[in-house]
């Protein structure tokens, strides 16, 4: 039986990859690429993931994005882990200093 991906699973990663490809466009780094080699992720899997997103739900392959990819989009570049998570708030954590 093929698994499938749930709606939460999926709007967590499609809003992960809007906040990468906001990274890049800031420059803050070189594209998919330069994220999963400063990661150690593997960058197929992820180059997958995001290709998938297009796809219906049903041509989608069960892949899921890691924990350390997750942690690593808020850590490098401010990301609000309760949007990424949970779609609540700014994309970006607010600088209380």
């Amino acid at each position: 039986m093929k698994k499938s991906i749930n709606p939460q699973a999926l709007a967590i990663q499609r809003r992960f990859f809007e906040a990468l490809e906001m990274a890049v466009s800031l420059g803050a780094v070189n594209g998919l690429k330069g994220f999963c080699e400063s990661h150690n992720l593997n960058r197929t899997k992820y180059s997958r993931i995001k290709n998938d997103l297009n796809k219906p739900l049903g041509e989608m392959r069960y892949k899921m994005i890691d924990i350390d990819a997750l942690s690593g989009i808020c850590t490098d570049f401010g990301v609000s882990a309760e949007w990424l998570l949970l779609g609540r708030g700014k994309m970006l954590k607010r600088d209380d200093n």
